[in-house]
């Protein structure tokens, strides 16, 4: 149903004097599922960080770059895979890469419907591998979280998912998401990605466009129709308290 643009402005006019205005929040409407691998040794033990304590994944960083475009990232744990060899990925030795783990586990390797994310110690050369238009990555999780003192590299996940939304490398400038790992500008807390604080791991809107068409994104419910929903209970508690 067509909600009239009058009843549109004045439910919103009410939520936005109820609770402050709401002009630079995100209109979530995409989300991105993320099916996690963890590689551990061949006996089960030293296993690949899941990330932060409380915080795994880096989930609270990259829902809030991934916010700009309208898309929730929702990380689904799946298993974990007992391989010495492949927690230490290196392109260069036959059996040992990302496309060799990505064949044995997950989805078979590059997919168009789903994104298996692989933990593992170390990938040779790089914080992660993706790849490009489509489902699929490996995170260097050992080298990650000794980013910065310790502190973690905050944007990889999230840099590596652009790639599977079908961005590659660009150099708008230091502060965006997509600008090679050797230049961009990475941030150190939470508080400085935008739009708070440095106004770090940009996207622009033509790589917002770009992603928003892919096929690895699913639809959630209309954003309005819940404010909508939450207006009306406002008007009516209004009301009623006014009669009252």
């Amino acid at each position: 149903m067509r909600v009239p643009s009058s009843l549109r402005r004045s439910v919103l006019g009410l939520i936005m004097l109820a609770f402050g205005s709401v002009a630079n929040a995100a209109v979530i409407d995409r989300m991105l599922t993320v099916q996690v691998y963890r590689l551990c040794d061949n006996a089960g033990s030293n296993c690949a960080s899941l990330g932060p304590s409380g915080n795994n994944y880096f989930a609270a960083e990259t829902n809030k770059i991934w916010a700009q475009a309208g898309i929730s990232v929702d990380f689904n744990f799946v298993s974990t895979v007992n391989s010495t060899a492949l927690s230490f990925i290196n392109d260069a030795v036959p059996g040992d890469g990302f496309a060799d783990l990505s064949s044995a586990y997950g989805t078979m390797g590059p997919s168009t419907s789903s994104i298996d994310m692989f933990l593992v110690r170390t990938v040779a050369g790089a914080y992660g591998e993706a790849w490009l238009g489509a489902g699929g990555l490996v995170i260097a999780m050992d080298t990650v979280m000794a980013f910065n003192g310790g502190l973690g590299r905050l944007d990889t996940i999230a840099h590596e998912l652009g790639h599977n939304l079908g961005l590659d490398h660009t150099t708008p400038g230091n502060n965006y998401l997509m600008t090679g790992g050797g230049t961009r500008t990475v941030p150190t807390t939470i508080a400085n990605i935008t739009p708070d604080g440095l106004g770090l791991s940009l996207l622009t809107p033509a790589m917002i466009a770009n992603v928003r068409d892919s096929s690895l994104l699913t639809t959630v419910p209309e954003p309005f129709s819940l404010t909508l929903a939450a207006g009306g209970l406002l008007v009516i508690g209004l009301v009623r308290r006014r009669r009252a």
